[in-house]
């Protein structure tokens, strides 16, 4: 679609009576309040292209030897749409030609304009559509003006919605970790706290061995549990789980022996069982050491 046309032509015989000078005042207005109605809809600019063509035409003195061309291209280059209402002369104009171009405004995002061209010779549009013809361009570009504010809007929002997918993943995995974390503790109160605080509470134990549960429990309340040797392996019996408790602690299988009431071989007994269940192999490896660190326990 060519719209280099420079506007130029012979003026159109505006001898006409006050009925079809009224005709053409309706034509204009119906072509105003078309647009109108369009531009309110927020049309896409292929869109906004072909109803200002089909608008533009029908509101012409005489619409049936008339072709409108409507050419709307981005900025950038990215897009460009066209509409023709009407058959073109090809380039080669046999009447008068009407045209006006986009505003160069770098807010508009779009550049183009209207070409409107008579096909016979002799014909020539009224002082009133030239009026009408500039009237319609400043719609059009409200109407672009508006597509590109949109265009915008919708790529943020895109971006926005991308971002909003990457936080409902990280809170996501944040909140199946508060899960496991969550999971783990209680698993490690049941196993190993709360036997502390049962056995701290026994009114048939003497003072001193109260205090020593009493004191075991609040080194293992002030532990790190990410540095404490993981969740208590279940395939440890509730005893073991308390010898390993204690030894994880410091204390010596004499020591032990003496606070549960039980034979200091016995203790032995449960650390060999804890060794093997744990799968500590190397004979020289520190129980203790390792229950407090969790180094590679297959737990």
């Amino acid at each position: 679609m060519n719209l280099s046309g420079d506007g130029r032509g012979s003026s159109a015989d505006v001898s006409m009576t006050t009925r079809e000078l009224l005709v053409e005042r309706e034509k204009e207005l119906a072509c105003i309040h078309a647009i109108c109605l369009l531009a309110a809809e927020a049309p896409e600019p292929g869109e906004a292209a072909a109803g200002i063509a089909r608008a533009l035409r029908s509101a012409t003195r005489h619409p049936g030897a008339v072709s409108c061309a409507v050419e709307f291209s981005s900025a950038d280059g990215g897009a460009s749409f066209s509409a023709l209402e009407g058959v073109s002369s090809g380039g080669l104009p046999r009447g008068e030609v009407l045209e006006s171009r986009l505003p160069d405004d770098p807010s508009l995002g779009w550049t183009g304009g209207i070409r409107l061209e008579y096909a016979e010779a002799g014909l020539g549009f009224l002082p009133q559509e030239r009026t009408l013809l500039d009237s319609v361009l400043v719609v059009a570009a409200s109407m672009l003006r508006t597509a590109n504010l949109i265009a915008r809007l919708r790529a943020a929002s895109k971006g926005l919605e991308s971002k909003n997918a990457a936080l409902r993943e990280i809170l996501a995995m944040l909140e199946e970790e508060r899960r496991a974390v969550a999971a783990s503790f209680r698993r490690r109160l049941s196993a190993e706290l709360l036997p502390l605080a049962e056995r701290a509470r026994d009114a048939t134990l003497s003072g001193a061995r109260r205090s020593e549960y009493l004191e075991l429990l609040v080194d293992e309340l002030g532990r790190d549990p990410d540095a404490s040797g993981g969740e208590a392996d279940p395939a440890l019996s509730p005893r073991e789980r308390e010898v390993a408790v204690q030894v994880r602690n410091g204390r010596t299988s004499k020591e032990i022996a003496a606070l549960l009431g039980i034979a200091e071989a016995t203790v032995e007994r449960h650390r060999h069982n804890i060794r093997r269940k744990l799968r500590v192999k190397e004979r020289g490896a520190n129980l203790a050491s390792l229950l407090a660190y969790g180094s590679d326990l297959d737990m």
